[in-house]
């Protein structure tokens, strides 16, 4: 049998368990499993980071807790070109701007969540920057 029909079928199988693996991987990454969409929850806080990256953003807030300096709160967003579609760019989020955040909550209660929307306090200006409403779910400035 020729080199050329011997390494076809191990060829074949190998781009098989490639693409397998991959298809799982692109699966697994757009799992919003870990988010609770039932829920929406609105925190008020300051922006100490905003991250215009792919595939996602990534609005970091410190929120006041009584008792306690503050707590860091992690929330994903949307990806760029959704962003930018908004009117939102890598600037339109300083650094110490005070927000209001509507957000689908981790499910396993740590500060974190699907960002749904923030409202920049120094413009009024509220932006939807994904993670839409599960059905049933309570409309931004609900249960906290």
């Amino acid at each position: 049998m020729p080199i050329r029909s011997r390494l076809l079928p191990r060829a074949l199988l190998c781009a098989s368990a490639a693409l397998l693996v991959a298809a799982g991987a692109a699966q697994a990454h757009h799992s919003y499993a870990v988010f609770d969409r039932t829920k929406t929850i609105t925190i008020e806080g300051t922006v100490y980071a905003w991250e215009m990256v792919n595939p996602h953003s990534f609005l970091w807030v410190a929120v006041p807790k009584p008792g306690v300096a503050e707590t860091k709160w992690g929330l994903e967003g949307g990806g760029i070109a959704a962003l930018q579609r908004a009117g939102i760019t890598k600037s339109s989020v300083k650094p110490g701007e005070k927000v209001t955040v509507a957000l689908h909550p981790l499910r396993d209660g740590r500060n974190g969540g699907q960002l749904v929307s923030f409202t920049l306090a120094s413009t009024g200006k509220t932006v939807r920057v994904g993670g839409g409403e599960a059905p049933g779910a309570a409309a931004p400035g609900g249960a906290n």
